[in-house]
């Protein structure tokens, strides 16, 4: 019994981690069409999970940049301290969201950024016969693994 207790647990991480990928391509603005197919659910799935999760609001939600999350954040915290009204207590969970929202915030900036970097890519194709469509698909194969392996906490590389 033990030992479906932990195949159990390790597929609902694995689920898990699959669908903060896909949540993260949603938030980035890719479409649910393209998110299923690149990470391997079906468009049903797809769409539930983002009824469910409410993650168009999120979307929209969504351009707000950290930085400006973070200034809000503190200007409330600072009006609260000078007033004598906020405790130790909400100070540290104040400090736990912020490195929280830091470590999103990098996940979210890398797929950002290899975003650009394969528009970039299929635009210098044009120019760049090295450039070929297979080359793009085996980037974005290793791009995907880096993402999941981020999002799972594995670092291969030394940091």
């Amino acid at each position: 019994m033990a030992e479906k207790e932990k195949k159990e647990k390790k597929v609902k991480k694995e689920l898990d981690h699959i669908k903060e990928l896909a949540k993260l391509y949603y938030l980035r603005g890719d479409t649910q069409k393209i998110i299923a197919e690149k990470i391997g659910i079906s468009r049903v799935t797809m769409s539930a999970w983002v009824k469910n999760g409410n993650w168009d609001t999120l979307r929209t939600a969504s351009v707000i940049t950290r930085k400006e999350l973070i200034a809000k954040m503190m200007q409330n915290a600072s009006e609260k301290l000078e007033k004598g009204e906020m405790s130790y207590d909400e100070m540290s969970k104040l400090a736990s969201t912020i490195e929280k929202l830091d470590k999103k915030a990098n996940i979210v900036t890398i797929i950002e950024v290899f975003a650009a970097y394969d528009k970039w890519l299929i635009a210098r194709m044009q120019l760049d016969p090295e450039i070929t469509p297979e080359l793009i698909k085996t980037m974005s194969k290793y791009q995907d693994m880096f993402i999941n392996e981020r999002l799972k906490g594995i670092k291969i590389e030394s940091e």
